[in-house]
């Protein structure tokens, strides 16, 4: 199944890095598929580890299991998700996108998803209530007007993805693909009989193609979307650091974890190991 820049789109909140990097990839096997995130660890030269954790917002629950136990090993967690702290959300905030009313469509999609593929929502499988649990994102209003500032909207993103899609495209057969044939492929795959696992695998196994067309996206000054919100991570970070931390984890999309990458390497951290999670696991019938 071939994925158009429709279909890219609707992963794009679920997560994925940009190209050169090594935050999400699919992994086939004797006994069945998976899609696989990675644990990267950077050490300053104090001897101060940053974990970058990168997340995929619909998930396995054994997922989100092992990331609740490797959660509590860290002096703080600093997690993505806009609008307030998830101690001070009320009941309807407790969603994807619960935080911003511009964000309601992104909460919607993930939902979506979610229940085709039969996974499990991140904040239904992370323990947020954790004590060491730090919000570090931006607030609503932050977020809103950075974009108001910036002049950037969700359309325009989704106009440099499928631009980025067609320049992909050039010369290459088997990217003629139309819209159309793309939508009867998801239209038979949802109504087969073992439906949300074939478009889980064939979902899963295209990540890779996305991270290259997402290597544009941030290009220039960057985007809202996943640049500043990593500023004001990393203005989080500096205060726990100066709190005496010595080590952290940092829990965001995938996305936004190679822009990470290049802040911690300018402030002289080096990075040592890689850990791989399986986030989906398709198992051969």
């Amino acid at each position: 199944m071939k994925l158009t820049a429709f279909f890219l789109l609707l992963l794009l909140p679920l997560g994925i890095a940009k190209a050169g990097t090594d935050y999400v990839r699919f992994v086939e096997d004797d006994e069945g598929d998976s899609l696989e995130t990675a644990i990267v660890r950077f050490e300053s030269p104090q001897k101060v580890i940053v974990d970058l954790v990168g997340a995929i917002h619909i998930a396995d629950k054994s997922y989100y299991d092992a990331l609740n136990v490797r959660f509590r090993s860290y002096d703080a967690v600093l997690y993505e998700l806009v609008g307030p702290p998830m101690h001070e959300r009320k009941k309807e905030q407790m969603k994807p996108g619960g935080g911003s009313g511009s964000l309601q469509w992104v909460g919607t999609i993930q939902t979506f998803m979610r229940d085709t593929l039969k996974l499990h929502g991140q904040l239904e499988g992370i323990d947020y209530a954790a004590k060491n649990f730090v919000h570090a994102d931006m607030t609503s209003s932050q977020f809103h007007d950075t974009r108001e500032k910036k002049q950037e909207s969700f359309l325009k993103l989704y106009l440099k993805l499928w631009q980025a899609q067609q320049a992909a495209a050039e010369g290459d057969d088997a990217e003629a693909d139309s819209e159309a044939a793309a939508l009867a492929t998801l239209f038979r795959i949802l109504m087969s009989k073992d439906g949300s696992l074939e478009l889980k695998r064939g979902m899963a196994s295209q990540f890779d193609e996305v991270e290259k067309l997402m290597s544009g996206v941030e290009e220039g000054e960057g985007t809202v979307i996943v640049g500043e919100r990593n500023r004001v991570a990393f203005e989080v970070l500096d205060k726990q650091l100066a709190a005496g931390k010595k080590r952290l984890a940092i829990f965001y999309g995938a996305a936004h974890l190679t822009d990470m990458e290049q802040r911690l390497l300018k402030r002289g951290f080096k990075r040592t190991t890689t850990e791989w999670l399986k986030a989906w696991w398709m198992p051969y019938e």
